[in-house]
């Protein structure tokens, strides 16, 4: 072999060892992309595994949320609310102000043109008067019947009352005589009774349906122009609330400060002797009585005020009362459910 085709398998040599190198690393560069998009990918996995749980996060906190604005649903006034009808009046300027309202601003009224007008259209004396808050009209509150009062309260009878009932459905404020309980007992949650059968002194009581109607005592509470023997209705009464009640410590000042079902529930988880009657030997205006009901079928916490008692035992006894009942709030809205509730303006 001459040395020029020695020195040419040299180079040749030197070529390839010099080319290795480059050629290895050209082979090995496809990797890298593919460890990058391992990677990526793995990036990605963790990050949708974050947002998963912040969003979980986020629901478990819309939940607390939607149960806190339960918790603390504004109380409810069924009085008002259901049993005082509204009236828009025609001019704001002609409308009567009921005191203890304040008057929008903007609105001007002569008091003794709207007593005037008002009387002209035949409008109920004591009518409320609330505004839209849209336009700022007025709007009359009038009572539906007798029983309920413009102010919000109704009139509660004893067991003699001519036109009074004695039953109230605490859930939405419904006063009830004989003839619209028979119909619809199993809303009936306290039932109110004054007689004198006890000799020296009248007997005032809030009584539950289920003791009236299993209680052959309760027949006592009854006696008077009315119920002379054991023909008292609630006996006859197939469906029969297992009430409970007690009287409180509560003033009319305390009753009016309560404005949630917070406070409400409360308050009435700390009254003590919860039973199925309250007595009084004296009258018992300014009093609050704490009464719920609880079972399967139907839940209802309230407070009635009792702001005042005309009569005793006989057809002329009642009481004015105010009540309050917990918001029952299935949307989570913060405001009481229209299907069982009206809403005011």
């Amino acid at each position: 072999m001459n040395a020029s085709s020695q020195n040419w398998k040299e180079t040749l040599l030197i070529l390839v060892i010099a080319l290795f190198p480059a050629f290895s690393q050209a082979q090995t560069k496809p990797v890298k992309p593919v460890e990058q998009a391992n990677q990526a990918t793995q990036k990605m996995l963790d990050e949708s595994q974050k947002l998963n749980q912040q969003v979980q996060q986020g629901s478990d906190n819309l939940k607390g949320a939607v149960n806190n604005v339960k918790a603390i649903v504004q109380i409810f006034d069924p009085i008002f609310n259901l049993h005082n009808k509204r009236k828009r009046a025609t001019d704001a300027t002609t409308a009567p102000i009921a005191q203890g309202w304040e008057q929008p601003s903007g609105v001007s009224v002569d008091s003794s043109m709207a007593a005037a007008q008002q009387n002209d259209a035949g409008l109920p004396p004591s009518a409320q008067v609330e505004y839209a808050p849209n336009d700022g009209s007025a709007i009359l509150m009038e009572p539906e019947s007798p029983v309920y009062n413009p102010d919000g309260s109704a009139n509660l009878g004893n067991q003699n009352h001519n036109q009074f009932g004695c039953y109230i459905d605490i859930l939405t404020g419904t006063i009830m005589d004989d003839i619209d309980a028979a119909g619809q007992t199993a809303n009936v949650d306290l039932i109110f009774t004054a007689t004198d059968y006890y000799g020296s002194a009248p007997m005032y009581a809030f009584l539950t349906p289920a003791y009236v109607k299993n209680d052959l005592f309760a027949n006592y509470y009854f006696r008077g122009v009315k119920y002379k023997d054991q023909n008292i209705p609630v006996r006859l009464w197939e469906d029969v609330n297992e009430s409970e009640v007690a009287m409180t410590a509560l003033t009319p000042q305390q009753f009016e400060k309560i404005r949630d079902n917070n406070q409400l529930m409360a308050v009435v988880k700390q009254v003590p002797g919860f039973k199925e009657k309250v007595e009084s030997r004296t009258k018992i205006a300014g009093k609050v009585i704490a009464v719920k009901t609880r079972m399967a079928n139907r839940e209802a916490y309230g407070l009635i005020l009792i702001e005042d008692q005309f009569g005793t035992t006989g057809a002329n006894g009642y009481l004015k009362i105010k009540l309050k009942v917990t918001g029952l709030d299935g949307n989570g809205d913060g405001v009481p459910d229209s299907g069982l509730y009206q809403v005011r303006y």
